[in-house]
């Protein structure tokens, strides 16, 4: 007897053709999750590439591959470039802020 989400499901995992099938259908499953959230987030960075800059990007920067690691690498690199040019321009604000809005004190002195 097993509970999920608070309702019980009768199986014998003991019997020796259900725990065979049992056995294949979690193995199954458990590559197919594996494969499908691999393939799944491939394409979702890929996606994001070709939506940023065009069609076609993913194909010139992933040269065909289809690999977690190598999606994720690159999807951290477009994120820290992005958040290089946030910074950049945070810098850039500050400064002109810094430049134009001057002293109240001083300003208030001069009167």
């Amino acid at each position: 007897m097993f509970t999920v989400n608070g309702k019980e499901l009768d199986y014998d995992i003991f019997d020796a053709d259900k725990a065979d099938f049992i056995q294949r259908v979690m193995e199954e499953t458990s590559e197919n999750a594996w494969a499908g959230f691999v393939r799944e987030n491939c394409e979702a960075v890929a996606a994001a590439f070709d939506r940023l800059w065009g069609a076609g990007t993913a194909v010139k920067i992933f040269d065909g591959v289809v690999n977690l690691k190598v999606a994720m690498n690159a999807f951290q690199e477009l994120v820290d470039g992005i958040n290089a040019e946030k910074a950049e321009l945070e810098t850039m604000a500050k400064a002109v802020t810094a430049k134009y809005s001057g002293n109240r004190a001083q300003r208030r002195a001069k009167k």
